[in-house]
């Protein structure tokens, strides 16, 4: 999978660890240019959310150029068509083209992955920011995204869903049902932008050991002290059949292999990546 001289963005990607960054070295490593790109603020009605800051998305830009690739640090607040708007004109001014997307940033407050509240407990605030974090902001970038990478000669947008997307989880309606919507939206603008030479495909992630997961498992352990972290963690794993979770670097793999002239006959699927849980 090569993607010398590609030009590419992938959001949420300022986390160590994260599954964003784990694309964009892995896209560096192959030669291409990586807009990174995060919201890098604190949520104040969510403090216990933890967001890259500044710093650390920076940081994700200096491991791109360090990887081989040509790294550009964005922030921005993707539910903002303001701020897209920007973003994709900070890429096109740097690098001149746009061949690849990938939607990787999501959220939630209180119906989130982290936290979770029944419907007849969630704000319509918090049901509104979750929706914006998860579905709004990935219409958004692809909007702005899609003429820029027709002009550029086509190419690629990879958005990146969740496994619980395709069961119901208690507490978790905000959430998953962005993530369920964007499965079909997947589909929609697959069948819009083929003509176009842009060919749009998913991929749901399964347990995946990222910061984020870490951190909910931290709660979990504060809630449920009878158990540490690292245990709540490897009591999941027993209806995994591979026995693990999965490195951020495996999400990676998947994500280019679908952005990558290797999957040029793909469109509108989503991928479950889940280690044989849902077999």
């Amino acid at each position: 999978m090569s993607f010398e001289g590609s030009v590419a963005i992938v959001t949420g990607a300022g986390g160590e660890g994260g599954i964003g960054e784990a694309i964009a070295l892995k896209l560096a490593r192959s030669g291409a240019s990586v807009a990174v790109v995060d919201i890098c603020h604190d949520d104040p009605e969510a403090p216990r959310r933890k967001l890259a800051s500044w710093d650390e998305l920076q940081a994700v830009a200096e491991r791109v150029n360090a990887a081989g690739g040509t790294g550009l640090a964005i922030k921005a607040d993707l539910t903002d068509e303001d701020a897209v708007a920007d973003m994709i004109r900070q890429v096109e001014t740097q690098f001149g083209a746009l061949n690849l997307l990938f939607n990787n940033a999501a959220g939630g407050r209180s119906a989130g992955p982290i936290n979770h509240t029944p419907v007849t407990q969630l704000s319509r605030s918090d049901w509104d920011f979750t929706l914006a974090a998860s579905l709004t902001s990935v219409f958004l970038c692809c909007k702005w995204a899609a003429p820029l990478i027709a002009r550029s000669g086509g190419g690629a947008i990879v958005n990146t869903n969740t496994m619980s997307a395709h069961y119901g989880v208690r507490g978790m309606s905000a959430y998953l049902s962005a993530k369920y919507a964007l499965v079909e939206f997947t589909k929609i603008l697959a069948l819009e932008l083929a003509p176009d030479n842009i060919r749009v495909n998913a991929f749901s992630p399964g347990m995946t050991l990222t910061p984020s997961l870490r951190f909910r498992y931290e709660e979990i352990a504060a809630e449920k002290p009878e158990h540490s972290a690292e245990e709540h963690m490897k009591l999941r794993t027993v209806d995994i059949p591979l026995g693990r979770m999965a490195d951020p670097e495996e999400m990676a793999s998947v994500a280019c292999f679908l952005a990558s002239k290797e999957a040029s006959y793909m469109i509108g699927q989503t991928l479950e990546v889940d280690g044989g849980r849902r077999v």
